[in-house]
């Protein structure tokens, strides 16, 4: 991979400029500086469409790499298991005390057989479904039936073959190399980003995967920056967001990214108020053109000039003189819908308010900061009144190689993995962590909601509005992994800093590769 040298650009003075004007303190987590080395990037296209990259990743990363692969709360109690599948790799967590995990290759040592292709509960041991052969929850064998045909066994040589555990926030990891590095180690200090809402804090509100057609990493680069919102998510630009708001740092083995609006948009278009009659209906930013909701299904699409024209949800056109439009657009109004949450109509309603000329302005970002902290504190009160602006920003890392968890008091996490050994389809997972209560009352998420490559996100309630956004997200990724068969390039170009945790992923993989 070719690096093009130059002088890497940052947004961090006025970053700090925001944080020195925070309503609170800051913790120092938010303080550091830690941009990427110049680039840009060039990434061969073969990453994500070739079969020989996809069987190297496999030698060189997942058989080597501290991975997530299970949560605390999918196994609450003892005899508990969850299998987790990687890359045509299958291994088996399993709960064996009422604080130990211990997992397994998930193959029985007879003729192969997966132990156990789905969750369960409880087990008191592990019986292969195919002869029966038998193991204790902690790997030790229990029974062989018809032992006395295999003349030379040796029931000591019979433990199922183990492979490293430990734990980061309740999360449980993997690592099928035994001569890998502590879990610590590989973190680092990653566990000092959240000093007032540790991970081992947190419970499991939601779980919902997918299947997407594309390369795991063309999805995962996906989640990873800002500069897509642009496109992919106009409807976001409409609160003052833009390219250059997000600060971006690489520590180690993760990446980190503040969306934080210490930059405001600098030539904005201004647009007259949409009415406020209760139609689903939404702006672009960009080109002042109206996408409205109709009661057959479609969407009218009304430029500033009166031309017009309706499309179907997918912006296929059906009538008008308009011909082409933004899809994530026509989705967002048009295709399936999601109950509005009284925080997504307070959040709209402050948006929509005007002051009066002599009344002071607040920013949006430290009004919905104040408004997260009022609902906070009826859940862990002690530390609501503590927690800084900033720290409701939207605030992701990347944990190499796949593994998502957001910053602060925001409650998204991610895991992207391949689908068995498909190069061009992977897993998409999204989990929501939600404060523990401090009066000890909830109810954690133990299942996974599947959805399959042709479900809506919308099928999946749990996740709010943010199921929206993922049918914008998403519907690029399949087109993107066409595109990669079909470009004329060698090599993608990753943008100098707006692309920061993509290039520093790939810069990882460099190093992993490289590895003897």
């Amino acid at each position: 991979m070719a690096e093009a040298k130059a002088t890497v650009r940052t947004m961090d003075p006025s970053y700090h400029e925001l944080l020195d004007a925070d309503s609170r303190p800051v913790p120092e987590c938010f303080r550091r500086d830690s941009p990427i080395e110049p680039g840009p990037t060039f990434v061969p296209v073969e990453r994500y469409t070739s079969q020989e990259f996809f069987d190297l990743e496999v030698e060189k990363i997942w058989k080597r790499a501290w991975q997530m692969a299970a949560h605390e709360d999918d196994m609450p109690n003892v005899g508990d298991f969850v299998p987790y599948d990687i890359a045509g790799m299958s291994f088996l967590v399993v709960r064996t005390g009422e604080d130990e995990f211990k997992a397994y290759y998930n193959a029985c040592l007879h003729r192969g057989r997966k132990l156990r292709e789905n969750r369960g509960r409880r087990a008191e041991d592990l019986r292969c479904p195919f002869h029966g052969w038998t193991w204790n929850i902690d790997g030790t064998i229990k029974q062989i039936p018809c032992q006395w045909d295999y003349p030379g066994l040796k029931r000591e040589e019979q433990s199922l073959p183990e492979v490293n555990v430990d734990r980061w926030g309740r999360y449980i990891f993997i690592n099928p190399d035994p001569n890998c590095e502590p879990l610590a180690d590989f973190l680092g200090d990653l566990s000092s980003h959240f000093p007032l809402l540790p991970y081992e804090k947190r419970y499991k509100s939601a779980h919902v995967a997918k299947i997407i057609r594309c390369n795991w990493k063309v999805a995962s680069e996906a989640f990873m920056e800002s500069y897509h919102v642009i496109a992919t998510h106009p409807q976001i630009l409409l609160g003052g967001a833009h390219d250059c708001d997000t600060k971006y740092d690489v520590f180690g083995n993760y990446s980190r990214a503040i969306r934080c609006g210490a930059l405001e948009s600098s030539g904005m278009p201004e647009w007259e108020a949409l009415p406020t009659d209760g139609k689903n209906r939404v702006r672009h930013p960009l080109n002042g053109w109206v996408y409205e909701a109709q009661d057959d299904g479609l969407v009218k699409v009304t430029t500033p000039d009166g031309r017009w024209g309706t499309f179907t949800p997918n912006a296929e056109p059906v009538e008008g003189e308009l011909g082409d439009v933004s899809p994530q657009l026509c989705d967002w109004v048009g295709g399936p819908q999601l109950p509005q949450t009284e925080l997504d109509r307070a959040v709209a309603e402050r948006a929509a308010s005007k002051k009066g000329d002599n009344e002071p302005v607040t920013h949006p970002r430290v009004q919905f900061a104040e408004m997260q902290r009022q609902a906070l504190k009826q859940v862990i009160p002690s530390v609501a009144d503590d927690i800084a602006d900033i720290e409701f920003s939207s605030i992701f890392f990347t944990v190499f190689p796949n593994f998502h968890p957001w910053g602060s008091f925001n409650s998204i996490n991610y895991r992207f993995r391949p689908n068995g050994r498909k190069v061009d389809e992977c897993i998409m997972e999204c989990i929501y962590l939600a404060p523990i209560p401090e009066n000890g009352e909830y109810t954690p998420v133990s299942e996974i909601h599947w959805l399959g490559p042709d479900d809506d996100w919308t099928e999946a309630p749990e996740l709010g509005m943010l199921a929206k956004v993922f049918s914008q997200d998403t519907r690029n990724l399949p087109y993107m992994q066409e595109g990669l068969y079909a470009t004329a390039k060698s090599h993608l170009q990753l943008s100098d800093y707006n692309e920061t945790k993509p290039r520093h992923l790939h810069m990882l993989i460099d190093e992993w590769i490289a590895r003897p």
